[in-house]
This record gives C-alpha cells, structure tokens and sequence, in this order.
C-alpha cells in the first residue's frame, strides 16, 4: 500500500507541476449575449494577459434553444446551406491588453428569432523545442461562448399552455422566445425560463400552475 500511495504521489506531482501558468489564456469576450436585427453588429475580444494570444473564432446555430446547456446540438455555419449569419474574421491575433472586434453580419431576414453560439477559442502554438515536452505537458487552451440572438423583423410573443400526463407542456406560439416566470410545480415556483419557437418544453409535477393559464393537474387535455 505504501508503494501505491508513493506512486500515486509522484504521478500528482508530475501533472501539477507540468501545467504552465503561461498555457492558460487570458482571453475575455466582451459582450457575452448580442441581439442581430437588420444591420451588422459588433463583439469586442480583450487579451487581459501579458502575452499574444492568436484566437480561432467560430459561429454555430442552437438547434434547441431554451434546453440545458448539455443537451445543446449545434451546427456549424459552414455546414448550412443558407445561412442567415455569419461572423469575420475566422481567426485574429491580440497583442497583451489589446482589444478587436468580432462582426456579425446578417445576409437574410429571419421569420422567428434565431440562436447561435459564438465560440471564441486561444490556439496554442508550440515552438520547435516544446514539441519535444509535448508528451510531459498539459495544454489548457479556454475558450469563450457568447450567446447571439437574430430577430425578426416584427416580434410577436405568445405562449400556449396543454396539460399532460405528468405536468404540461409549454410551447412558444409567436416569433421569439417567451420568458415564462412565476411558475409553479407542486406548491413551489421554480426558476424562470425561455422557451422558443419550434422547441417546446415540458414542466413536470403533478400540479403545474402558469399565470394566465389554467392549472394542470396531472391529466391531459
């Protein structure tokens, strides 16, 4: 048992002192929510470290949104036939304390509100002698997501409520998102939410009350 233990010690020691404090970037994304309506918007990204950062930038639509974060599919602008956003430039380098900016371009109106995310990710760029440590190090590269929401021209927010075996399901009948708050299930509210067009959710309880909405009881109709 001693000599696992000691093992065991001697491994910890090995990673923790192989993570470099430099491999953590100091990148930060300015505005983490953008709302894109007719024209073209602007991000700001800052390099809060004291070194260069050279960062990859991506642009994603939310399939669900209003679902929790690891149920979350998304697809790449660059796999959509007809995308209606996109993001320049691809890629950027941030000199130390430097700050630029990230446009988000619309090419096309959108009939409901739609959901992207914007990742913002430091590449770590090895130089010819660290390839040799690769094997003995831990690269931490983090990286930022903003939430982006395009708009409709004219937004309409409506909410319909049907009762279900188990609680009720809650469906978004305008062209943005609804927020739904003061809900209760079971005698306690629970936290508010956003439920968007296409992407109904489900509250389950045995009694679920929703303000405006008749109480459902556990029984469909």
């Amino acid at each position: 048992m001693k000599q696992i233990s000691s093992i065991l010690r001697g491994l910890c020691a090995a990673v923790c002192l192989s993570v470099s404090t430099a491999s953590f970037a100091e990148i930060d994304l300015m505005q983490k929510e953008v709302t894109v309506a007719a024209k073209a918007t602007t991000v700001r990204v800052a390099n809060n470290g004291g070194q260069p950062e050279y960062v990859s930038i991506s642009l994603s639509r939310l399939l669900n949104p209003g679902v929790p974060l690891d149920d979350e599919r998304l697809e790449p602008i660059g796999d959509s036939k007809q995308p209606s956003l996109y993001a320049y430039p691809f890629r950027m380098t941030l000199a130390p304390g430097q700050t630029k900016t990230i446009t988000l371009k619309p090419t096309r109106a959108v009939e409901t509100e739609t959901v992207y995310r914007l990742d913002v990710k430091p590449v770590v760029k090895m130089q010819a002698g660290e390839h040799k440590r690769a094997a003995a190090s831990i690269v931490v590269n983090l990286g930022f997501s903003g939430l982006v929401r395009q708009l409709p021209g004219n937004e309409r927010r409506t909410l319909a409520v049907a009762c279900e075996a188990g609680g009720a399901r809650v469906s978004a009948t305008g062209n943005v998102r609804y927020r739904v708050e003061d809900v209760e299930v079971d005698g306690r509210k629970i936290d508010d939410f956003n439920v968007y067009p296409g992407v109904p959710l489900p509250v389950h309880g045995r009694v679920v009350t929703i303000p405006g909405h008749p109480a459902c009881d556990g029984h469909a109709g």
